[in-house]
C-alpha cells in the first residue's frame, strides 16, 4: 500500500465558496489546486447542477474566486488575476462572456452587487502620495505588515461604488477587517444602507472596531454598535432587515478574547449577545496546511429557518451552529470534524457544506437542516483514500493545576502495538489556534515516514473556553510548557508503542518559540526543528510588525521592562541547549522577523551547539500554508531529513 509522499502536496485540491443560484437548483464553487508547471496556485470557478449532478468549468487559468450572483441569476461577479493584479470581472451566463469591470492600481479584495444588478461595491487599497523609488519615509509605528511590506501613511482601505459600464467610480468610505473575520461589508435588504466594519479610532494602539452604516443617498454614517470598546465584524442582515447579526467581542480587542455572535435589533436599537451559555470561539481556527481561503460570510441568515448560522471552534472540532433570535443554539454535530465553509439555500432548509477530514482535503455535501440527511456531491480526497495512513485518536490528560490538556495522537492505520515508534510533537502557532482532525499533509507525511505525531492543544488554544485561553497570557513558557510535557508523559504511559528514547519536536511561530523554550528546559528530545520562531522578546517588540502591541500584551511588559522580556526569552537560557536543532526562517517574515532566527542560531553556534540554519527567500510567515509550492516541498524534505539523521 502506498503512503502519502511529499510531492502529493502538489496534487492536492480543495473546494471553497459554494454559492447557491437564486433558484437554488445549481451553485457555483471554487476548486483550488497547484499548477506544477508554473509552480503557482490556481483556482477555477465551476457551476454544479444539482439535478443532473454535472459540473462545468466557467473560469480557468490563474486565480478566480469570490463568485457572487446577481439577483436574477443571469450573471455573476468574481475576482481574478487574469491581468496580473486582482480585479473584478463579470461573467454573463447566456453569452458565456467575461468582462473586466474594475481597473485599480492595487488588488481588489472583495466585490458585492447592488440590488439593481448594474452597480456593485468593491474594496481596494489606495494612497494619496506617490512613492519615491528606494526611499521610505514614515512617522507611524505601524508601518509594516507581514505579507504586505512597508505601509505608506497615506494608504487606506476603501469601499468603492461602480457600475458595469465603469463610467464612474465613487469612493464611499474606509473600512477595516478584524482578525479571524472575512466579510467587511453588506447591503441592507432595501438597498439604502451600506453596512461595514471600521476601526473606532485612528489609533495604532487601539485595535477596536465597530459596525457602521452609510446612507447611500445622504452619505451620512452612523455607528450601530453602541459600545466604546470591542471588535465587531461580519455584518449580516435578516430577511426584511430588522435584525443585523455580527461576530465580535464587547471587551477591548485582544487576540485571546473569544468572539461571539451578537444581534442588533434596528427597531428597538438594542445589541444582544447570543449563545451566552456557549463558551467557545466563533470562527474556524483549525490548523492545516491545505486550508482554502473562502469568500463566504462566517455568519449567514437562513430565510427558511429565520435564524443565523455560523462556525465555532469547539473541543478540537470546527462545527456549524444554528443561532436563534431568542439566544438559543444548536450544534450540527454529525457533519464531521472540520467544517471549512457553508452556504444556505435561498428558500429551503438546505445547505452546501464543505468538510475536511483526516483523509480528504474537502468533501462538499448537500445537507438537509431538518432531517440531518446529507448527500456527498464532491470529494477531493478520492485519490488519497488508499494513501492516507494517519488515524487521529483524541487524548486528554490533567495538568498539575487540574487544567485540561487535550489533543490528538496520530498513528498509522496498520500500526502494531508490539512495535516501537518514534514520536514527533508538532506544536501549533498562535498560540490562539487549535489542532483538529482535519487533512494536514505535513502530519500525514510524517506518519508515512514511520513516526507517530502528537498534536497538543495546551492552554492558549482555542476550542476549550476563555479560561483555557487566558492561561497563557503573560505566562509564555510556564503552564503551556508544562501542558505539552504532560501530554508527552501521558501518551508514553498510555501507548506502549512509543519509543521514549526516540522523541522529536517541531513547531512554528508560537510553536517555534515553544520549541526554543523546551530545548532550554530539558534534553528529552533527540532533535528539534524551530520554524518562524521567537527567541528574544526584547528585540521582537521593536522588529515584529505587531510587536509593539501584541507582544507587549502577551508578555505584560514593554521595552521599559527589558528584564522581564529577557527572562521570558529562550535566548536568555540558550546555554542549557543540548538538543540538535534545525532553524528555519523566511526572509520576508515580518511577524517573526529573521533577526529572531539570526540571534538564536548565532548563539547556538557561538556556544558550539549542534545547529543548522535554512533561510527561505521570497517567503513570509505563511510559508508552510500558502507559500511557494516548491519551497514548501523543500521545507518538508529538510525537516524529515533532519529528524531521520538523528534517529
Amino acid at each position: 500500500m502506498k503512503a502519502i509522499e511529499i510531492d502529493d502536496l502538489l496534487q492536492l485540491k480543495t473546494i471553497s465558496t459554494p454559492v447557491y443560484h437564486p433558484t437554488g437548483d445549481c451553485f457555483l464553487y471554487v476548486e483550488n489546486s497547484i499548477d506544477e508547471t508554473t509552480n503557482q496556485y490556481i483556482s477555477t470557478i465551476f457551476l454544479y447542477n444539482l439535478t443532473t449532478k454535472v459540473k462545468t468549468a466557467l473560469q480557468t487559468g490563474g486565480l478566480n474566486h469570490s463568485p457572487t450572483w446577481n439577483k436574477e441569476g443571469t450573471a455573476f461577479l468574481f475576482l481574478s488575476t487574469q491581468t496580473g493584479t486582482q480585479q473584478g470581472y463579470l461573467y454573463e451566463c447566456d453569452e458565456e462572456q467575461t468582462k473586466q469591470v474594475t481597473n485599480e492600481v492595487n488588488d481588489v479584495q472583495a466585490i458585492m452587487w447592488h440590488l439593481d444588478s448594474q452597480r456593485f461595491f468593491y474594496t481596494t487599497l489606495r494612497k494619496d502620495t506617490i512613492s519615491i523609488p528606494d526611499v521610505f519615509i514614515t512617522e507611524s509605528i505601524d508601518y509594516l505588515e507581514n505579507g504586505r511590506g512597508l505601509i505608506s501613511e497615506s494608504e487606506r482601505s476603501v469601499i468603492c461604488l461602480s457600475s458595469l459600464t465603469c463610467e464612474k467610480v465613487e469612493e464611499l468610505t474606509t473600512y477595516s477587517l478584524g482578525y479571524g473575520l472575512k466579510k467587511m461589508m453588506t447591503l441592507s435588504p432595501d438597498g439604502q444602507y451600506l453596512t461595514f466594519e471600521n476601526r473606532l479610532l485612528h489609533d495604532p494602539f487601539n485595535q477596536d472596531s465597530g459596525i457602521f452604516r452609510l446612507n447611500l443617498h445622504t452619505k451620512k454614517i452612523d455607528k450601530l454598535t453602541n459600545l466604546d470598546t470591542g471588535m465587531f465584524g461580519e455584518p449580516t442582515y435578516s430577511q426584511g432587515g430588522r435584525y443585523l447579526g455580527m461576530v465580535g467581542s464587547a471587551v477591548s480587542y485582544h487576540t485571546s478574547n473569544q468572539l461571539a455572535v451578537y444581534v442588533y435589533d434596528l427597531k428597538q436599537e438594542r445589541l444582544t449577545k447570543m449563545m451566552e451559555s456557549l463558551d467557545a470561539q466563533v470562527s474556524d481556527f483549525a490548523v492545516s496546511d491545505c486550508k482554502s481561503t473562502t469568500a463566504n460570510a462566517l455568519l449567514q441568515w437562513s430565510n427558511s429557518e429565520q435564524c443565523f448560522y455560523t462556525l465555532v471552534s469547539l473541543e478540537g472540532n470546527v462545527q456549524l451552529v444554528q443561532v436563534n433570535l431568542d439566544g438559543s443554539w444548536k450544534i450540527l454535530e454529525m457533519l464531521g470534524p472540520h467544517v471549512t465553509d457553508f452556504a444556505l439555500h435561498p428558500n429551503k432548509p438546505e445547505a452546501l457544506i464543505c468538510i475536511s477530514t483526516s483523509d480528504s482535503p474537502t468533501q462538499l455535501v448537500h445537507y438537509h437542516l431538518h432531517t440531518e440527511k446529507s448527500e456527498l456531491l464532491l470529494d477531493t480526497g478520492t485519490k488519497l483514500k488508499d494513501k492516507v495512513q494517519g488515524i487521529y485518536h483524541k487524548v486528554e490528560y490533567t495538568a498539575a493545576d487540574n487544567g485540561r490538556v487535550p489533543g490528538f495522537l496520530v498513528v498509522p492505520k496498520n500500526f502494531a502495538e508490539n512495535k516501537k515508534y518514534p514520536l514527533i510533537v508538532n506544536i501549533h502557532g498562535g498560540p490562539y489556534t487549535m489542532h483538529t482532525e482535519t487533512f494536514h499533509h505535513e502530519v500525514q507525511y510524517m506518519i508515512s515516514q514511520g513516526y507517530l505525531v502528537l498534536l497538543v492543544n495546551p492552554r492558549g488554544s482555542f476550542g476549550y473556553g476563555q479560561k483555557h485561553l487566558d492561561g497563557v497570557v503573560g505566562k509564555y513558557g510556564e503552564g503551556d510548557y508544562q501542558d505539552i510535557m504532560t501530554a508527552v508523559d501521558g501518551v508514553l504511559e498510555e501507548f506502549n508503542c512509543i519509543d521514549s528514547n526516540e522523541l522529536f519536536v517541531t513547531g512554528g511561530s508560537y510553536g517555534g518559540f515553544m520549541v526554543n523554550w523546551i530545548v532550554t528546559q530539558n534534553q528529552r528530545f533527540k532533535a528539534a526543528i524551530t520554524q518562524r520562531s521567537m527567541s528574544n522578546f526584547v528585540s521582537m517588540i521593536g522588529t515584529s510588525d505587531i510587536g509593539y502591541y501584541f507582544f507587549v500584551e502577551e508578555s505584560r511588559a514593554d521595552i521599559l521592562q527589558p528584564e522581564i522580556l529577557w527572562q521570558k526569552s529562550p535566548l536568555a537560557h540558550v546555554k542549557n541547549v543540548e538538543t540538535p536543532i534545525l532553524v528555519m526562517q523566511s526572509e520576508q517574515d515580518y511577524r517573526c522577523p529573521m533577526e529572531q532566527a539570526d540571534q538564536w542560531y548565532r548563539a547556538l553556534k557561538y556556544l558550539k551547539k549542534e545547529a543548522k540554519f535554512i533561510r527561505f527567500n521570497h517567503a513570509n510567515h505563511e510559508l508552510s500554508r500558502t507559500g511557494n509550492p516548491q519551497l514548501r516541498i523543500i521545507r518538508l524534505r529538510e525537516m524529515l531529513k533532519w529528524f531521520n539523521e538523528h534517529r
